[in-house]
């Protein structure tokens, strides 16, 4: 009877076996095909094959990424590095400040590393200290910016992490300004992009990265003037390509070739990360490829200054009566927004979400109460301030008490026309996708069912007639 026993359970669980593959089978038989149907309403393109071991691409004004390869991934940064200093020491100096290298400064580098050869109390405008930091990529004067701006290097360090998580960088850490070589000093090509992007609004460090060379004039110390080249071979026009206008080369042992590149056609304006590639050769094609990719597949829309009219579907935040008289004659708008979408796909194929501020006062002009989010599938493809344009004096309303102090109205309400209608539009392509996951929900339901009806509930009445059976014997 025991051999009996073993018998029937290993039949039976075989039998459950076979009956849980069966399951798995049809399951994976359909999310095959709702995978390729998302992948179908909500499609992206596929970018280049890279040399470089990490890499990223992303819409500068949005952040979107557009493409990405170990983009997370820690990389040793080299002089990249000075994407950071450089945006430190706009944010925290002015132009005309003079900075004067210490004997760290000089000492402190490594003799065969790139420097511009400054000598111990000489004296630049920060400007000028600019040039030879992004130019030729001078580490001396790297070491002098940082003191200037920080005090001292570790100070200065202290500030370029600090700003790093200000951004949402998340695998940076800094332990110079210049990017020579160190255990504790990386960053991923992410984080580059997020550095950059700041960069991008100003208007200097785009003047002074993306220039092709540079005179520096005679200082305290130097009776003649320094002549300086971008070591960017698409900035100095080495390696043409249509549209460059700023970026930072970095190389050491450890690190590879490295190169940020930033590139502006039309509306659209690019970020291209590229870490540690085998040979300049292979850095800048694979640069050329990630930014033809984003020009040639992608499409950008405005929608900066989108009217929103208020029409009769007053918004929660203007549910006063008092203040629906005040603000009827207004217009509400999105502010400096951008969208980035496939060229395939189009602006009716994105979602939008509005978060609205529960606010009490009201300036006289520009108030931003809100801001719109753009999403095509589960990406993040842009976002706008929403801004109610008070064209009277300031005044302060009594928000009703039932309300909560945020509202959130989601984008699937319809688009705000200027006419001051709701307009909902068809979107037959959105509706498919939760639909494709309630049937999957429903067939795993279905198929767990038959298991329990046709394998379990089996397996365990011949058990217990075993048992029973074997407990009979006994007696």
């Amino acid at each position: 009877m025991h051999f009996q026993h073993k018998s029937i359970y290993r039949r039976s669980r075989v039998f459950a076996l076979c009956g849980w593959l069966f399951c798995l089978g049809i399951l994976s038989g359909l999310i095959s095909p709702a995978v390729a149907a998302a992948d179908e309403v909500y499609p992206w393109p596929t970018g280049p094959q890279l040399a470089a071991e990490g890499a990223i691409l992303i819409e500068a004004e949005t952040g979107t990424v557009l493409f990405e390869k170990n983009a997370t991934e820690s990389f040793y940064p080299a002089s990249t590095t000075k994407l950071m200093t450089a945006l430190l020491a706009l944010e925290n100096a002015a132009l005309g400040e003079t900075v004067t290298v210490s004997h760290n400064a000089v000492y402190d580098i490594e003799v065969d590393s790139s420097r511009i050869w400054v000598d111990v109390g000489e004296e630049l405008s920060m400007e000028e200290s600019l040039y030879a930091l992004m130019l030729p990529s001078a580490n001396d004067l790297a070491y002098a910016i940082a003191e200037h701006v920080g005090g001292t290097m570790p100070a200065f360090a202290e500030m370029m992490n600090t700003r790093a998580k200000e951004l949402g960088c998340v695998n940076t850490n800094f332990m110079n300004p210049h990017g020579l070589d160190e255990e504790n000093h990386y960053s991923c090509p992410a984080d580059l992009a997020k550095i950059a992007r700041p960069l991008m609004k100003n208007s200097t460090f785009i003047r002074i990265s993306g220039s092709k060379n540079h005179e520096i004039p005679a200082t305290n110390l130097c009776e003649e003037s320094r002549w300086v080249l971008n070591t960017h071979l698409m900035l100095r026009g080495t390696y043409p390509f249509d549209g460059v206008i700023a970026g930072k080369t970095g190389h050491t042992d450890l690190a590879g070739a490295n190169l940020v590149t930033c590139a502006r056609r039309g509306n659209m304006t690019l970020i291209s990360v590229i870490m540690k590639a085998p040979d300049d050769t292979a850095l800048y094609d694979d640069t050329a490829a990630l930014l033809n990719f984003g020009f040639d597949h992608f499409t950008t829309y405005n929608i900066t200054e989108e009217q929103h009219s208020l029409g009769n579907d007053v918004p929660p935040l203007f549910q006063s009566e008092d203040t629906v008289q005040l603000m009827n004659r207004s217009l509400v708008s999105t502010d400096a927004g951008l969208v980035v979408l496939p060229a395939t796909a189009s602006l009716s194929d994105t979602d939008r979400t509005i978060t609205l501020s529960q606010l009490t006062s009201f300036s006289e002009g520009k108030n931003i109460i809100g801001e719109a989010v753009y999403t095509y599938g589960t990406r993040t493809i842009g976002s706008a301030d929403i801004v109610f344009h008070n064209e009277g004096a300031a005044f302060t309303i009594q928000p009703p008490e039932e309300l909560p102090s945020g509202t959130d109205l989601q984008g699937t309400e319809g688009e705000f026309t200027g006419d001051g209608q709701n307009k909902t539009e068809e979107t037959p392509k959105k509706g498919r996708l939760p639909i494709i996951i309630g049937i999957i929900l429903g067939c795993i339901c279905f198929l767990i069912g038959i298991y329990y009806i046709f394998v379990e509930l089996p397996y365990r009445k011949k058990r217990a007639a075993y048992l029973a059976k074997r407990r009979n014997g006994r007696h």
